[in-house]
């Protein structure tokens, strides 16, 4: 604020302040100029005056330019320093992301080989599931096909056994001319064997039906005596006295004894 040009003032004997000329104290160091003597400091026969007391009269002291150059040279090698420590973290921060990333991409690649495997090991156990199943149908069809071997086997001796006995007829038979004039052969009843005890002449096969292709029930040797119960057709019925069930053998393979069986 601008003061009045037709106020008079005065200095302040303590702060050197511009004050009214009739003001009693001091508006800015608060001192009671009434009451209050003049300040040591302002009498002029004072060789050395004390510093007066204000906002604005601080003592000052010069700074050293050397000083100066060290608190600059401290300055910049401080922003130096922390310029460094920050471009190091910021590097080892790129690092850290890249080596993150990389890391993910790894486990990335980990997680597909893993879902790979998985799927292999299934299809290895589907495989194997499977190659047990085939190998399970190939013992069946051996086991078969040994069945199979055998009852041709049984075939192809009754067969043989049958044109071996039926041989020597058909040759008899074709030795003979046929006689025109002579008359017809009455028919001849067909033969039926005797029950009792009989012994097979040869090793032979005991079958369920009568007929060749009829499935085998066992094999006996030679010499066996067998409990015939009748006959039809060529064949014995056999029945076992050991529980066992009844089959059929050929009479050509066997013929009665006189012992008990």
């Amino acid at each position: 604020m601008i003061a009045n040009s037709t106020t008079q003032t005065q200095l302040c004997p303590y702060c050197a302040n511009s004050i009214a000329a009739d003001a009693t104290d001091c508006p800015y160091c608060k001192v009671d100029l009434s009451s209050q003597s003049d300040p040591k400091w302002l009498r002029r026969d004072d060789p050395s005056p004390e510093p007066r007391i204000g906002s604005d009269n601080h003592k000052r002291y010069p700074i050293p330019t050397n000083f100066i150059w060290i608190g600059a040279i401290l300055v910049v090698a401080l922003s130096a320093f922390f310029a460094g420590g920050y471009m190091q973290r910021s590097e080892q921060l790129l690092s850290s992301q890249a080596n993150l990333k990389q890391l993910q991409a790894k486990e990335q690649i980990i997680q597909s080989q893993e879902t790979q495997l998985a799927q292999t090991r299934q299809q290895l156990n589907e495989n194997s599931n499977q190659l047990t199943e085939m190998k399970t149908k190939l013992e069946e069809g051996r086991k078969e096909l040994s069945l199979t071997q055998q009852r041709l086997s049984v075939a192809a001796r009754q067969a043989e056994r049958l044109n071996t006995s039926r041989s020597p007829a058909i040759r008899r038979t074709a030795s003979r001319a046929p006689d025109a004039s002579a008359p017809l052969p009455s028919p001849v009843a067909t033969r039926t064997a005797a029950t009792g005890v009989y012994e097979t002449t040869r090793p032979t096969s005991v079958h369920e039906d009568p007929s060749s292709s009829s499935r085998v029930i066992t094999q006996i040797d030679k010499g066996t005596r067998i409990n015939v119960a009748s006959s039809a057709g060529g064949w014995l019925e056999v029945r076992s006295r050991h529980g066992n069930p009844p089959g059929y053998v050929r009479s050509d393979d066997a013929r009665p004894s006189g012992g008990v069986n």
